[in-house]
């Protein structure tokens, strides 16, 4: 195995190390009883409006199934709204309301310090290097 090759897997058990950890403050910081997936789909409405939930799956990486799954809790919750379309019942847009708004912004401004705790020890030229570099990784992923 060549230098490269083992730096790429110590790499690769460095990043999913920190993304536990990411998942594990996520946790203890966000009181709501929300997981961070539960979160990206509520952020997803609050940034982009109501979609259908099979392009909510293609945004977020999963299946319309799974995002069913999750859309039943946050409905029980009362933090999105579920609407079949007049012109073909299979479809199903999912909307945030306004008390899914509320917690969006209730949850941003709670893990503000999280997140600056994290990223604090980098220049803001090095956090543009990340965004860059992740940018090219996951580009190169979606054209596989």
């Amino acid at each position: 195995m060549t230098n490269t090759s083992e730096e790429l897997i110590g790499f690769i058990g460095q990043f999913r190390t920190f993304l536990r950890n990411v998942n594990s403050d996520w946790s203890k910081n966000t009181m709501c009883g929300m997981n961070y997936t539960q979160f990206k789909l509520l952020f997803t409405l609050h940034t982009s409006g109501t979609h259908k939930v099979s392009d909510i799956a293609d945004i977020l990486g999963l299946t319309s199934g799974a995002i069913t799954g999750i859309a039943d809790k946050l409905v029980a919750e009362g933090w999105i709204s579920r609407e079949r379309a007049s012109n073909d019942r299979r479809v199903v847009y999912i909307a945030l309301t306004s008390k899914g708004q509320e917690m969006v912004d209730e949850i941003l401004e709670s893990q503000k310090e999280t997140f600056s705790s994290l990223f604090n020890v980098l220049p803001e030229e090095d956090i543009q290097h990340l965004r860059r570099i992740f940018s090219k990784l996951l580009a190169n992923m979606d054209n596989k």
